[in-house]
């Protein structure tokens, strides 16, 4: 087989299909769905359905097949990002700018804020929408 999950967390093939996992979760993530996404080998799709996942390990403990659903799908996230999203320009002219001190007066700025100030700073802050 060429599953590179089931290689690492061979564990996932005892789900059952039961549920469980996702009923535990306190963020709604479907975790069966993405451990069946798992077992078929489909790692961005496991990537994406994980993606909310904060690993608290709920899934985990409720789960009749001692499946740890979390690891396997936080592996499934690295090897997506790392091997399938393609190269970010963006990412890598703003690395640039830190490194060449562009931010450092705001940074300065926003780290000798009053608390007050900052938390408004925040809340009306002006957020760019994806897509």
């Amino acid at each position: 087989h060429d599953n590179v999950l089931l290689d690492y967390y061979p564990e996932v093939a005892r789900c059952v299909s039961c549920n469980t996992c996702t009923k535990a979760c306190p963020q709604d993530i479907e975790v069966m769905d993405y451990v069946q996404s798992a077992l078929r080998g489909n790692i961005e799709r496991t990537a994406e359905l994980s993606f909310d996942c904060i690993q608290c390990g709920l899934c985990s403990i409720r789960c009749p097949a001692d499946i740890k659903h979390y690891h396997m799908a936080q592996m499934a996230r690295r090897i997506h990002a790392k091997y399938n999203q393609p190269e970010s320009d963006e990412l890598a002219k703003r690395v640039e700018e830190i490194k060449e001190g562009k931010y450092d007066d705001e940074m300065e700025e926003l780290v000798n804020m009053e608390k007050e100030a900052l938390k408004k700073r925040y809340d009306e802050r002006d957020i760019k929408e994806e897509g």
